[in-house]
């Protein structure tokens, strides 16, 4: 059985792969990554923090939830806030994530420059997804 975070990952990483420019999404767990044998710019999901709603958004029989879900944006030479700008359209356009999840949205971003050249960059961006599920059925 497939879970609804798993649907919604799996519709995250369909909707970034459409960005023009992005030569690599991939869901990953924190791991060591090599950026030089992978195509950039590369986008890495992670999951994070989830935390159970006991509020307005309440239907009877079902759990919501807010979860915390991270890209990292690695990329050389581009223009970083073009390529956000991107992202943030793909992502908006599909706002319950396939019907997944209830909403989401970008709560921040966070960019670097990494390297002395300033080539090489990378942008944290944090979205928050709500989403539900049927009691005890994930």
């Amino acid at each position: 059985m497939t879970t609804t975070r798993v649907n919604i990952l799996n519709t995250i990483k369909q909707d970034l792969s459409s960005v023009t420019g992005v030569n690599y999404v991939t869901i990953l767990q924190p791991s060591p990554v090599d950026l030089d044998t992978i195509p950039l710019p590369a986008i890495f999901i992670y999951t994070g923090a989830e935390t159970k709603l006991f509020d307005n958004r309440a239907v009877i029989g079902y759990e919501n939830w807010q979860w915390e879900v991270i890209m990292e944006v690695w990329a050389r030479d581009t223009d970083m806030e073009a390529l956000l700008g991107s992202i943030h359209t793909a992502m908006f356009n599909d706002e319950e994530l396939g019907n997944y999840a209830v909403t989401s949205y970008r709560t921040g971003v966070d960019m670097q420059v990494i390297d002395p050249e300033q080539s090489l960059q990378v942008m944290v961006i944090t979205y928050e997804i709500i989403y539900r599920h049927v009691n005890g059925v994930m």
